[in-house]
C-alpha cells in the first residue's frame, strides 16, 4: 500500500519540476494579452490603450514570431539573453498593424516571473511620432 502513495508523490514532485522549469528560459510558446499604447513624455498616455490576444513564438535559435489577429499585427525579429538565460532583449518589426503607429522596428525586453509563472514584455517603438512613442507591453503565459 505504501508503494502507490510513493508513485503518487513522485509524479506530483516531477510535475511540479517541470512546471518550474518551463519558466527558467523565455524560449518556447507564449500567449497572453498584448497592450498597445502610444506614450508621450511629458504627459503619459496619449489616446486610449487598447489591448489584445496574441502570442509569441521564441526559438531556440533566438527567432521570435507572433501574432496579434484582432490589431491586424505579425511579429518578427530576433532575440538574445539578457543578463540571464531567463531575460531576454527582443528587437522586432512589427507589420500589417491596423493602426499603423504600430508598424515598424521595437526594442525591448522579456522579463520572466518564474514564482508566479509569467513573462512581461516591454518593447519601445525605434521612431518618433509626433503623438509620441508606441509601445507594446504584455504579460504571457506558457
Amino acid at each position: 500500500m505504501r508503494y502507490p502513495l510513493l508513485a503518487v508523490l513522485a509524479a506530483s514532485s516531477l510535475t511540479t519540476a517541470v512546471q518550474a522549469q518551463e519558466y527558467t528560459r523565455y524560449q518556447g510558446a507564449w500567449s497572453g494579452s498584448f497592450l498597445f499604447y502610444v506614450a508621450q513624455q511629458d504627459t503619459g498616455t496619449q489616446g486610449s490603450p487598447e489591448v489584445f490576444p496574441g502570442t509569441l513564438q521564441i526559438e531556440i535559435d533566438g527567432a521570435v514570431r507572433g501574432a496579434v489577429p484582432e490589431a491586424a499585427c505579425t511579429l518578427a525579429g530576433s532575440s538574445m539573453d539578457y543578463i540571464s538565460p531567463a531575460n531576454a532583449s527582443i528587437d522586432l518589426v512589427a507589420s500589417g498593424c491596423r493602426d499603423a503607429r504600430f508598424n515598424g522596428h521595437f526594442v525591448g525586453k522579456l522579463i520572466l516571473n518564474p514564482q508566479l509563472k509569467y513573462a512581461s514584455i516591454r518593447l519601445s517603438s525605434m521612431r518618433s511620432l509626433d503623438a509620441g512613442t508606441a509601445q507594446i507591453s504584455a504579460i504571457i503565459r506558457h
